[in-house]
């Protein structure tokens, strides 16, 4: 989760609040894309970084030859 995420997603959610209180439905269209947009980035993040860590985790095992801890 990087700050760039946090601030597109506020940023995004603000300008869809404008547009529907103002009825211009394509600046809440692309408020709504962007927040959107910012989730699915930061959720893809989120996910790379746990990837990341269970594969250096698999790693020291492998090479400890410790057994693998049932989850």
């Amino acid at each position: 989760m990087t700050m760039k995420d946090k601030v597109q997603q506020v940023v995004g959610g603000a300008r869809e609040k404008v547009g529907s209180v103002t009825g211009n439905r394509r600046l809440q269209t692309a408020g709504r894309m962007q927040r959107r947009r910012a989730q699915v980035t930061e959720v893809a993040h989120d996910l790379r970084t746990k990837a990341r860590g269970l594969v250096r985790d698999a790693q020291v095992r492998r090479r400890s030859r410790r057994p693998v801890d049932p989850l």
